[in-house]
């Protein structure tokens, strides 16, 4: 009788280091692509120091936390754009569910604007996302994409620091709320840190959501944009 080859990728190794609600937590408050100390990340879960350690290292050994130690502090963050990427998708798979069980949906202010890992979702990263397409700003292939040329002199017009070596320039990110695609990867990231920089949104006091101001509106108007809200 022949041998079978395994198919296993190992991903049940990852399944089983999220499937952890105090590791959830934890992971889901650096969603947005910050890094926290484990004491605060244990204060989030709910869980004492030494078994925050516990489990952030499990996260660790399973590359979906990167960390590094600065003085006596360790930070921990998600470890890159593909790891974000599945944890979006998770959150709408979770999301789907929910609304399918009649639990309640996010608050309205996640709806309009949020981060998601470094760059714009909600309903204003899906108005952002359209209308570069629309005016082919980008272009998008499949689940990824490039900045044109004329993407390019409109980022060096609006001051967005994005240098069009790093590959792919973009790619298509699941939105929880909106069921459609955003963009992320290093041009959506280069994207909202200008629209933060420049204060056209702002932190609102529900975490991860934007505000949009007036000049929010105004670099909106400038790509055919109305903003609904």
């Amino acid at each position: 009788m022949g041998s079978s080859q395994s198919v296993q990728t190992g991903f049940s190794r990852i399944a089983e280091a999220l499937g952890d609600p105090a590791r959830e937590a934890m992971v889901s408050a650096l969603a947005d692509g910050k890094a926290l100390p484990a004491g605060e990340l244990a204060v989030i879960a709910g869980i004492s120091p030494q078994s925050a350690s516990a489990h952030l290292q499990k996260l660790v050994d399973a590359r979906v936390l990167s960390v590094w130690a600065q003085g006596r502090f360790r930070y921990y963050r998600i470890r890159d754009d593909d790891v974000a990427a599945l944890i979006e998708t998770l959150v709408d798979l979770a999301a789907r569910t929910n609304a399918a069980r009649g639990r309640a949906m996010p608050a309205e202010q996640l709806r309009r604007s949020r981060t998601c890992y470094h760059h714009l979702a909600g309903q204003l990263g899906v108005l952002l996302s359209n209308a570069l397409i629309r005016r082919r700003l980008v272009i998008v292939e499949g689940r990824s994409g490039q900045v044109t040329e004329q993407g390019l002199a409109w980022c060096r017009a609006e001051e967005i620091d994005f240098d069009p070596a790093r590959q792919p320039h973009l790619r298509l990110c699941n939105d929880w709320t909106e069921r459609v695609p955003h963009l992320a990867g290093p041009f959506a990231n280069a994207v909202l840190v200008r629209l933060l920089a420049a204060r056209c949104v702002t932190p609102h006091r529900i975490p991860r959501a934007l505000r949009i101001t007036d000049r929010g509106r105004a670099f909106f108007d400038r790509l055919g944009v109305q903003v609904p809200f």
